[in-house]
């Protein structure tokens, strides 16, 4: 099988640099789509670099000219933006667009009101109505941001976990960075476009329930973590809050419940990418030996409003 033509647009994320890098190594041709205002010096020497502002269309169908597939890699603040290429891409030669994710899509009707939940499925629902074929990526969370800044009800750090209905006994699903790269260069690099088409692939590098969790982590400190237990009804309503004043904390009371009431897995769905050659990573491994690699840095009061959950 030939390399595909790849464009990436949102290079400079924690998750989408470490991405970014795979794809280049694995032979395809990359081309990164950036903004005026973005950095490009870190990029490596054998990516492409076009500066274009997405909401110029003539500016953005001509750079994707020579495009197989665009993969979208912007956090939350940048969802918005894609709706640029799903009016460019019927005019392109473009096989595949891969909107942003990395998420989890939910099930239930109160995480589909969740703020950034809501304006991805409104991305993808745009880009079916233009009749493009689509592929994305789920995953639930990156062992990176889980274990150390508490959006799900875990602090590594702290030694405390937060058990969420019962999300001592449920299964959560966790990638590190370095596995969801491996994944992206995999998959995209050389796997026809027909057979990406309409698909919702998970990613699933190990799975660990929330006494797993406890568990791992009094082999490493010699102690029982701190335990916080908060219902299903109480999270609910926090949620609720969250979206009627506008506090972005909904996403991380989200995902706690989707958690604690077993939807991770499902949400995940049966179509799971196993990457072929790639040693995968471990609870105890992260955890216990201490191979847990830091995540990027977070505002204070981000981290302020997420300590203050642990309540």
């Amino acid at each position: 099988m030939s390399f595909h033509r790849i464009a990436v647009y949102g290079h400079r994320g924690w998750a989408s640099s470490s991405i970014v890098k795979a794809l280049a190594s694995s032979g395809a041709p990359v081309k990164v789509l950036y903004r005026p205002s973005s950095d490009v010096s870190g990029l490596p020497s054998n990516v492409t670099k076009v500066e274009v502002d997405v909401e110029n269309q003539d500016q953005l169908v001509a750079a994707l000219q020579d495009v197989d597939i665009v993969t979208c890699l912007v956090g939350h603040e940048g969802v918005q933006r894609q709706h640029g290429f799903v009016k460019a891409i019927p005019k392109t030669n473009v096989k595949l667009f891969v909107p942003s994710d990395l998420g989890l899509t939910p099930l239930d009707e109160q995480g589909r009101r969740v703020p950034v939940n809501k304006t991805k499925a409104e991305l993808e629902k745009a880009a079916k109505d233009a009749g493009i074929p689509t592929t994305t990526v789920v995953l639930s969370c990156f062992a990176e941001s889980a274990f150390s800044i508490g959006i799900m009800g875990i602090d590594y750090p702290g030694n405390r976990i937060i058990f969420t209905g019962d999300s001592a006994n449920q299964q959560v699903n966790i990638c590190t960075r370095n596995y969801v790269a491996a994944a992206y260069a995999q998959i995209f690099a050389r796997t026809p476009p027909v057979q990406l088409q309409g698909r919702m692939i998970g990613l699933s590098e190990f799975r660990a329930t929330g006494s797993d969790i406890a568990a791992a982590w009094k082999r490493k400190h010699g102690a029982e973590p701190t335990i916080v237990r908060h219902s299903i009804e109480k999270v609910e309503k926090e949620i609720d809050t969250c979206i009627e004043r506008g506090i972005p904390l909904s996403l991380a009371w989200w995902c706690r419940k989707a958690w604690g009431t077993g939807q991770i897995l499902k949400a995940l769905g049966d179509d799971i990418w196993e990457v072929q050659g790639y040693e995968k990573a471990t609870l105890d491994g992260l955890l216990v030996d201490g191979k847990l690699e830091p995540y990027k840095d977070v505002p204070p009061q981000a981290l302020q409003a997420l300590n203050s959950t642990f309540n």
